[in-house]
């Protein structure tokens, strides 16, 4: 057994891939994260109770619904708090890193991208940025005017950058893309079906359970046949983001007025934020790895990261911690439709996932405000 040490999970290979020969391994996920990069200079000073748990089960399922739809990935089965999978080999590891030294039909490898879909434009993602700035036409993907946060998109398209690049997630257009894969046609044109389905059905699940799926990504493998398949994790909230629209007001006015007890926090304030979100049409709250991110985007870190490499993370108040991972213990739940087990592995009541997203909800805005106790 050999352990490869990741920043949201860990990997165990049981028998190494060699030539042309498929390895096996596990996917554990862990309690721990990374948002930023800022897992090259250290790991974040707090861990999410109970994530890789939670991590875990949705993973599972979201393997689950890929096999249920004849959509090949590197999935073997589901044991409780890990992934059984086929190991493929890594360019820069296994295998050559440069392109070209890869011959086109390479078997058993990983394929050096990362494949990016959008269904919704993010309020902070890099695609809205992109229309904003000019720098991609967003009447190529069917809008007629220029969109705003939160609008569906016309017409999917998928976006690229590499992988194993050491440079980091490099921009490719489509024909860097399909040469930089060393994939033949046949197989290129599989990879893309296969994501294209993949993303159909999950996209599909997470509407029956009133998640609205806004982007994500996808990764590719070469099996020892020359097969490809859907590689890594996906469908889940540390590869996608996820959005919950709540509904009842009354649930986010209720936690305002709790954390204002609990914190002793200025009434007065407290009461002029509310007003101010009482006009709004509708609640959006990230119920994903983009809640963390925008923590610290909110409360002024990536700003002071982004100048100086050098300086540890804010602590994240208790509170937080915990709301936040009983948004991903509510989100299994949901997902994997296995609450008895969950509630016996984390001997945690599990909230609705209304009620947790409007606890994360009010959090963000006492954060924004500056209101959030340490």
């Amino acid at each position: 057994m050999r352990l490869i040490k990741g920043s949201s999970k860990d990997i165990i290979i049981e028998k190494e891939c060699k030539d042309d020969e498929i390895g096996i391994g596990y996917f554990i996920p862990k309690d721990t994260f990374s948002i930023f990069d800022y897992k090259i200079y250290g790991e974040w000073p707090f861990t999410i109770p109970n994530k890789g748990i939670a991590m875990a089960y949705i993973i599972n399922k979201s393997f689950e619904i890929a096999k249920t739809n004849n959509i090949k990935t590197c999935f073997i089965e589901a044991l409780k708090d890990r992934s059984k999978i086929r190991i493929a080999r890594i360019p820069g590891r296994e295998i050559p890193i440069e392109q070209t030294a890869i011959p086109i039909g390479t078997r058993n490898r990983m394929v050096d991208l990362e494949i990016i879909f959008n269904l919704y434009l993010h309020p902070r993602s890099s695609l809205l940025k992109s229309f904003m700035k000019g720098e991609k036409n967003y009447r190529e993907y069917g809008f007629s005017s220029m969109p705003v946060a939160f609008n569906k998109i016309p017409i999917t398209k998928l976006s690229y950058t590499t992988k194993y690049d050491k440079r980091g997630d490099l921009p490719l257009n489509d024909a860097s893309a399909k040469n930089r894969s060393r994939l033949d046609e046949d197989q290129w044109k599989e990879s893309i079906r296969l994501i294209n389905s993949c993303v159909d059905k999950i996209t599909e699940y997470a509407k029956v359970n009133n998640l609205i799926r806004m982007d994500g990504k996808h990764e590719i493998f070469v099996d020892e046949d020359g097969s490809v398949g859907i590689a890594d994790t996906f469908g889940n909230p540390e590869e996608d983001r996820y959005i919950f629209e709540i509904k009842d007001f009354s649930l986010i006015e209720r936690f305002f007025y709790l954390y204002a007890e609990r914190w002793n926090l200025n009434l007065n304030k407290v009461k002029e934020i509310i007003k101010g979100l009482e006009k709004r049409e509708h609640y959006y709250q990230d119920i994903s790895k983009q809640f963390l991110r925008n923590w610290y985007i909110d409360n002024g870190w990536k700003s002071r990261f982004e100048k100086d490499k050098n300086i540890r993370p804010y602590l994240m108040n208790r509170d937080v911690i915990n709301a936040y991972s009983n948004a991903l213990i509510a989100f299994a739940a949901l997902w994997s439709k296995r609450v008895e087990e969950l509630i016996e592995l984390t001997r945690v009541v599990i909230k609705p996932i209304e009620e947790v997203s409007a606890e994360l909800f009010t959090l963000e805005e006492l954060n924004r405000n500056g209101m959030v106790k340490v």
